[in-house]
């Protein structure tokens, strides 16, 4: 009776996917397509079902709260998202001859479905370098399904036919601006 209770209270955790510690300093992320500086520890965000291949994402307060996401190296004709053949809405496809206004309805397009936003406002786009690059840094406010009023940066560039980001999503009460100047730091420090 007793290696059963026991048996039974470890088989669920078992199974959870697990956060793992980023330590400050100099790290790979996103299948090692980008190096990043975090100054400060975050928890590396498990894979989820939909998560692209090129993505990685951590958070420091739980990823409803705080997200910090890399994408790494998408090859043109691929999706920000992993997306079933039959959906209904899809995240378009990148390609490498995109403008920036594409670039930046693609990522709207990836909150609307992703993150199932029913608002989203643009409220920046400005040059910027990006993994020593010229590219483009999109401020955006946008509430999810949840109705929770988020607040987001992301940075991009196209280097080589294929799509870098790095994006800072936050709860706008509080967590967006608490994290904003260390995501800065971390994608000033991004390279290839």
């Amino acid at each position: 009776m007793r290696v059963t209770a026991v048996v039974l209270l470890l088989v669920p955790g078992a199974c959870a996917p697990r956060y793992t510690l980023v330590s400050p300093g100099t790290v790979a992320v996103a299948k090692r397509s980008l190096h990043v500086r975090p100054g400060i520890a975050w928890n590396r965000i498990p894979r989820g079902k939909h998560d692209s291949p090129w993505e990685e994402r951590w958070t420091q307060n739980g990823d409803t709260l705080d997200t910090i996401a890399f994408l790494g190296g998408l090859p043109d004709g691929r999706a920000m998202v992993r997306q079933r053949h039959r959906a209904d809405r899809k995240v378009p496809v990148f390609r490498a001859t995109m403008s920036p206004e594409d670039l930046v309805a693609m990522i709207e397009s990836y909150y609307r479905i992703r993150a199932g936003a029913v608002l989203f406002e643009t409220r920046a786009v400005v040059p910027v370098r990006f993994v020593g690059t010229a590219g483009l840094q999109l401020d955006f406010a946008y509430v999810g399904a949840d109705e929770v009023r988020r607040r987001g940066r992301a940075v991009l560039a196209v280097v080589d036919a294929r799509f870098y980001c790095a994006s800072l999503d936050g709860a706008a009460l509080h967590y967006f601006d608490a994290a904003l100047p260390e995501f800065d730091a971390i994608a000033r420090s991004a390279t290839r």
